[in-house]
């Protein structure tokens, strides 16, 4: 029963429950049930707080694929199972390691648990397309002066932490033996994150520009209709006329133009709100170039109407924009919501506007912090998010989704403004406060202040960073218990000669 408690214990943590604090003993109950020299056990055992916790955390992936895809929900189910065994191999594999470097190279679990759980987070967040979602150091985002410090380490130096911080509690509650100096190391590594987050926090923050945010709370079932395609654009037109006035910027959410936006007259009446209102507006839509290949879009539309620039989204949504390896394996197409074969953007160039330069995230890009750094070294001076959650109905993922761009605003030290066709849209600041936030399936215009801003942060200026010093560390520790498992070797070393080991005593 113990990886099924820190399973569920991982779930508590996480949005929409937030209970922050059990992050710090999620995983005590799991370490607790790791056996000496048994890996096989020891990797069922993480494997089951996988499922637990996976199951508890991506169920909502039914909902998507049954409500809004039009996909059975055996399939579905099927499908949802796949993907949680999938995720839940990597805490299978956190386990097995962790245990397998204790018996073979006496690198006790407080060393080695931190830095390999780090490095399949980042694996995660790499392999078959990316999926970082819910990482261990999400369940801090509205523990705001701890999240300060991914501005220069990134966030999965705090994943780092907060597993270093359940082995501390481990070892005290186990009394296991830990080196003399790891307690200390935690404690202080804790004391001065918090004491330089509370210091930035502190620090002030100007917003000189007006935004306008329209949540249109379009419902997904009728978001592609054609009959409704009138309605879509009276309801986003209305609410911009009645709330916008005065804006800097106004921002529509994903595809909340559903059609080819250039190609058809109701971008014509769009176009004329900027001019009206004497703002820009960006907007989400589709877009088709001229070998008809399907773009999911963004446009700045500037205050004499005209298209001051264009962002197309570059990393897609597998089985949602595009179905991979479809014409090898035609049955993919069966277990796919995809709306349409999209193609990527060729990059996460900013749009330059004169407001000034716009870094466009559309739907998931936001969970990745490598493409919002990225865009932020390519010149952006403000985060925009547009999406479209009513995918996931009234489910946790669109708490899950929101609680990766407290982050990225830290990590970048820029305003984060977030359009959400059914919510949560919100405008954080550079230090991850929520200046404004909507509530879910609600009609509305969230009204508020930001600015560009410029400079880089050590972490955007060089990257994951410490995923690499995780890596090299791990790899000496390893070095190390070869080693230090050759006694006859060290012996020579020092001239003296070693005792054969039948003449050892026992």
């Amino acid at each position: 029963m113990l990886p099924l408690l820190s399973g569920v214990l991982l779930v508590l943590c996480q949005p929409p429950v937030s209970l922050f604090f059990l992050a710090y003993v999620a995983l005590v109950p799991l370490l607790f049930a790791l056996r000496k020299g048994n890996q096989g056990h020891n990797f069922l055992a993480g494997l089951a707080a996988g499922v637990v916790s996976y199951g508890g955390l991506v169920y909502w992936v039914t909902v998507a694929m049954n409500s809004f895809g039009g996909i059975s929900m055996p399939l579905s189910l099927l499908t949802l199972l796949l993907l949680v065994l999938y995720l839940a191999l990597f805490t299978g594999c956190f386990t097995w390691l962790v245990s397998l470097l204790d018996d073979c190279q006496r690198i006790p679990p407080s060393l080695s648990a931190p830095l390999v759980w780090v490095l399949l987070e980042y694996l995660r967040g790499l392999l078959l397309s990316g999926f970082p979602w819910s990482l261990l150091a999400h369940s801090q985002y509205n523990f705001l002066p701890i999240v300060q410090v991914v501005s220069v380490t990134g966030t999965y130096f705090l994943s780092f932490l907060i597993v270093a911080a359940n082995c501390l509690v481990y070892a005290v509650l186990s009394k296991k033996r830990i080196p003399p100096v790891y307690g200390p190391a935690v404690l202080c590594l804790f004391a001065a994150c918090l004491v330089f987050g509370v210091h930035r926090l502190r620090e002030p923050i100007t917003a000189t520009m007006g935004t306008s945010i329209v949540q249109g709370n379009i419902r997904q079932d009728i978001k592609f209709d054609e009959a409704y395609k009138e309605h879509i654009l009276r309801t986003y037109s209305d609410l911009t006329l009645a709330h916008s006035r005065p804006s800097d910027l106004v921002i529509w959410p994903e595809t909340a133009m559903p059609f080819v936006f250039l190609q058809d007259g109701a971008s014509v009446a769009v176009r004329a709100l900027p001019a009206a209102l004497s703002n820009y507006l960006l907007l989400g839509t589709i877009s088709r170039d001229g070998r008809g290949r399907y773009y999911n879009t963004a446009y700045v539309i500037g205050k004499g109407g005209e298209i001051s620039g264009s962002y197309s989204k570059n990393h897609l949504v597998p089985f949602g924009e595009y179905t991979p390896l479809a014409a090898y394996f035609p049955f993919l197409q069966d277990i796919s919501v995809a709306t349409g074969d999209f193609f990527p953007g060729p990059s996460h160039d900013p749009v330059a506007t004169g407001i000034g330069k716009i870094g466009v995230l559309i739907c998931y890009e936001g969970i990745f912090p490598s493409i919002t750094s990225d865009t932020v070294r390519r010149g952006a001076e403000v985060l925009v998010n547009i999406t479209n959650d009513a995918w996931f109905g009234r489910t946790s993922a669109p708490y899950q989704h929101f609680a990766c761009y407290i982050f990225r605003a830290v990590e970048t030290d820029r305003y984060l403004l977030r359009a959400a066709n059914t919510g949560i849209s919100a405008i954080i600041d550079p230090r991850g406060r929520e200046a404004g936030r909507t509530a879910l399936f609600k009609e509305e215009v969230l009204r508020g202040t930001f600015a560009p801003r410029q400079g880089q942060t050590i972490y955007v200026r060089y990257g994951d960073y410490f995923v690499f010093l995780a890596f090299l560390l791990l790899c000496g520790l390893v070095l190390k218990g070869i080693y230090s498992a050759r006694p006859d070797k060290a012996h020579e070393r020092r001239g003296t000669p070693s005792i054969p080991s039948s003449r050892r005593s026992p």
